[in-house]
């Protein structure tokens, strides 16, 4: 990883698979490195955006929290050996549960959303949503918190998501802290949220870089040389600064529709959001002195996040006050039949092509039919004599 690179020094050890390498020279594109067994040495780091657990999997996850916080410990302990896990670890994860349960009250579950407030190194606030329901529901969800915090308070709260829950910051004061109506929303509210907010996120400038070098709009300069990601990322930017004047840019819906659909889950968000209207989904609140068990990893992902918030690209600084055509938007995320994306001559016109009707593709001699029955398949003699028109 960059990172990891630039943080790295000259005859800095590290190991890679079963070996130890020592690092010899660092270029412009390049880290060598050469063995050095029996060193002493630290793992690479790699940064990236992870798959994110589905909603499925956080049900599942959910369900199984809440069985466990419901057992007897006896019976907890019989379905956790039932599940593979040995005595240690059986002892190890069942202390985890009592001591969270002791510093909140209660576990997060698939019933139960757990809203932890505590202090920073520095005296501010965070405020940590615990939602076992993964990333793909609640980065989106984070989104429509940013815009709504933005909008009352008008400061930024530096919110991230994980898989695990939302973890927010709020400046030292002594006004009345964030409670559950930060989080509660209208279920459709929140999906027009964040389908306006999506193209001021990093992940719209890092998936709109993507999508514009599948489109070969960020071409290399020698193919058979690697391109440096921060180089991909500045010229990516560029681009993004010059396509945000056109509502209708083509790689600015795709990249909306990727964000919107293969990458969050407004689906199940949408239906989370009707559950805790409902009443079938709680949200319970709790102030502690320290961060509680369950936040320790969220919080080290936070970490990770900002650290090098200053270095951010200029892809991700600049993806803000993007507008994007509703209309297109709406038709690439299903709103209007597919079949009404394409036009009937265009369709047509196609066919003709493929099926080698059209007179220019048409076979020309012998080994032309042959060619056209490897490629359509067994055809009868008449559909043969249609794709021919040599002598």
């Amino acid at each position: 990883d960059e990172e990891m690179v630039y943080e790295s020094r000259v005859n800095d050890i590290i190991t890679l698979g079963a070996t130890s390498w020592r690092i010899q020279q660092i270029t412009h594109d390049q880290g060598l490195v050469g063995p050095a067994p029996g060193r002493p040495a630290r793992l690479p780091f790699w940064r990236g955006e992870g798959v994110g657990r589905s909603a499925d999997s956080g049900a599942s996850l959910g369900l199984f929290l809440r069985h466990l916080s419901t057992a007897s410990p006896v019976d907890a302990q019989e379905q956790l050996r039932a599940l593979g896990l040995d005595a240690r670890a059986v002892t190890n994860l069942l202390a985890l549960l009592a001591e969270q349960r002791t510093a909140t009250g209660v576990l997060p579950d698939d019933r139960t959303l757990l809203i932890e407030r505590c202090r920073d190194e520095i005296g501010d606030w965070r405020v940590i949503l615990h939602s076992p329901w993964g990333k793909r529901v609640n980065a989106p969800w984070a989104l429509a918190i940013a815009a709504r915090i933005q909008q009352r308070l008008g400061i930024d709260a530096s919110v991230a998501a994980s898989d695990d829950g939302i973890v927010a910051r709020f400046p030292a004061s002594e006004g009345v802290l964030p409670g559950a109506d930060l989080f509660m929303f209208d279920a459709d509210q929140l999906t027009r949220e964040v389908t306006e907010s999506v193209g001021q996120s990093a992940l719209f400038a890092a998936r709109f870089r993507e999508c514009a070098s599948r489109a070969l709009l960020l071409p290399r300069r020698n193919p058979g040389k690697r391109s440096p990601l921060w180089q991909q990322r500045l010229r990516a930017g560029q681009l993004l600064e010059v396509a945000r004047q056109y509502d209708d840019f083509p790689i600015l819906i795709e990249t909306a529709r990727e964000c919107l659909q293969d990458v969050y889950d407004l689906p199940a968000l949408h239906q989370l959001m009707e559950q805790m209207a409902q009443g079938k989904v709680k949200l319970v609140e709790v102030t502690t002195e320290q961060p509680s068990p369950f936040a320790a990893p969220l919080l080290f992902g936070y970490v990770a996040e900002f650290i090098y918030a200053s270095d951010a690209p200029l892809a991700e600084r600049r993806a803000s006050l993007l507008a994007l055509d509703s209309n297109l938007l709406g038709e690439l995320l299903g709103q209007t039949s597919k079949r009404d994306l394409l036009a009937p001559d265009v369709v047509e016109q196609v066919e003709q092509e493929l099926q080698r009707i059209d007179s220019r593709y048409q076979a020309q001699h012998t080994e032309g039919i042959i060619d056209l029955l490897r490629d359509l398949g067994p055809l009868p003699v008449a559909g043969i004599a249609a794709r021919f028109s040599g002598n």
